[in-house]
């Protein structure tokens, strides 16, 4: 399927991906940024897909399709600003555009925060310090009307 919104002959343009296709790279992005973060996410299962309500975004119009959004909670880091220069080369090599990286979080944190969005406009924002680390994933607009139904 072509659209005149994508430039790239062949694709499909913004927020026609199913549901299913929007979920799965939801969860791929979630799990390789838990891969390759350095540190350990007790809460985070790959397998589980349960429960998971997306929420309003805007393909044409103000909230006319839905996203997935996740926040996890993951242990330490010991160095933070290797673990960005890290996750910074590998999301470069997958083709992330790199945004902000925030490397004074205030007060007494001692952690950094990397931003970076994937081609279709996947965003990942990744977390390291060393007390509590975090990656929040907000997957791509889909305007698939599955995709308002919780997941199982």
């Amino acid at each position: 399927m072509n659209s005149t919104n994508d430039g790239q002959q062949g694709e499909q343009g913004p927020g026609e991906r199913t549901a299913e296709e929007v979920f799965t790279d939801f969860m791929d992005a979630v799990h390789d940024t838990v891969q390759h973060s350095g540190t350990t996410w007790p809460g985070w299962d790959r397998n589980d897909t349960a429960d998971y309500v997306s929420e309003p975004c805007g393909v044409h119009a103000r909230a006319d399709g839905r996203l997935y959004q996740r926040q996890i909670e993951g242990g330490p880091v010991e160095d933070p600003q290797a673990a960005v220069d890290r996750m910074k080369a590998h999301l470069e090599a997958k083709g992330y555009t790199i945004g902000n990286i925030f490397e004074n979080m205030g007060g007494n944190t001692t952690g950094i925060q990397l931003n970076a969005e994937s081609p279709r406009r996947l965003l990942v924002q990744f977390t390291p310090s060393k007390e509590t680390s975090y990656i929040m994933v907000m997957g791509e607009c889909t305007l698939d009307p599955a995709a308002r139904k919780k997941t199982t």
